[in-house]
């Protein structure tokens, strides 16, 4: 599996600049920040999904106090649904999927 490799838009850009400024006001762990910071890389466009291998999910449930039974959404406001994939390579252990191109900006929102 690999992470699809998308050009940047002006939406992306503006998600972007929304989530890591509302992230910066919530304290986060290092592992939760990371993730975040690759999901939302700048000029990159916006995150489908986070998938993470099993051992990987169980420390982000740990960390964030999550029972790691129900659905989860990591980051606010347009929270990013983590995934568990054991399938993954070990290194580094997660994956970004990306919203492909001419896609509604958030896949998760309302259509009109």
């Amino acid at each position: 599996m690999s992470t699809l490799a998308i050009h940047p838009t002006a939406t992306a850009a503006v998600t972007t600049a929304a989530v890591t400024t509302a992230v910066a006001h919530r304290p986060t762990t290092g592992l939760v920040r990371d993730l975040l910071a690759v999901a939302w890389e700048p000029g990159a466009a916006p995150p489908r999904e986070v998938r993470v291998r099993p051992e990987l999910a169980d420390r982000l449930c740990a960390q964030l106090g999550w029972d790691g039974t129900a659905h989860r959404l990591l980051g606010e406001p347009a929270g990013v649904p983590l995934v568990v994939d054991p399938q993954l390579p070990r290194s580094p252990g997660f994956e970004v999927r990306r919203v492909p191109p001419g896609a509604r900006a958030h896949p998760l929102a309302p259509t009109a």
